[in-house]
């Protein structure tokens, strides 16, 4: 009867042993799986981006002339205050020459036109762009211009040179805007890393070609 009795107790204790490390082996391997969650801020994450021309672009050395900034940290400057806050957002074929925003995050809808942002967190590349840029040399019959294969100019293409034109109301007088008008066209006969040189083909009567002048390649 003893015998059994001590047999009965050391089954139990036995069990009671075997579930405590049980439980044990179990709160150790739970918290061994468990590793911390990282947490993000959506609205960070899917903030739009705004390139804008630099503040400091000028006054410190080494700066650049445009950076980018997430939509809702655009700099209030002495300009903003005085024309708003889409008076320092880089035009269109800035834009264009910059590529994508930082990581490949959606563009603001600042931008207009095709680079209109996509849906919010998507990460769509922006919509490519016809190609403008300068003249940057003129000599005789020959233009410079700061295009290159990067922006699909071959041997052969085709360029239109234009020149703004002030668009004035005929009654009141208020200066409307400007209007690129063609003056000229070019053919693009050789293509170099940097720039592109192509011969005057056409010139509008009483016109000269200039630095500065638009230049836009034809579809």
């Amino acid at each position: 009867m003893a015998i059994s009795v001590t047999r009965g107790l050391f089954a139990f204790s036995l069990v009671v042993v075997l579930w405590v490390l049980g439980c044990t082996g179990t709160r150790e391997s739970g918290s061994v799986a468990r590793e911390p969650i990282p947490t993000l801020n959506p609205r960070r994450a899917t903030q739009p981006w705004v390139l804008i021309r630099n503040p400091h672009f000028g006054d410190v050395r080494g700066e650049p002339e445009y950076v980018w900034v997430e939509e809702d940290r655009i700099p209030t400057t002495m300009r903003t205050l005085l024309l708003g806050q889409r008076s320092i957002i880089a035009p269109t074929e800035v834009v264009a020459k910059f590529g994508s925003p930082p990581g490949g995050g959606p563009l603001s809808r600042l931008h207009n036109g095709p680079l209109a942002a996509p849906v919010p967190g998507a990460s769509a590349p922006v919509a490519k762009m016809s190609a403008r840029g300068y003249v940057v040399l003129v000599k005789k019959s020959r233009i410079v211009v700061d295009l290159t294969d990067k922006d699909g100019l071959r041997p052969g293409s085709i360029l239109s040179i234009r020149q703004p034109l002030p668009v004035v109301h005929p009654v009141t007088g208020q200066l409307l805007g400007t209007y690129e008008d063609e003056v000229a066209t070019a053919k693009v006969i050789e293509v170099h890393g940097m720039f592109s040189v192509a011969e005057i083909q056409e010139v509008s009567p009483d016109v000269e070609i200039k630095l500065k002048d638009r230049v836009v390649p034809r579809n």
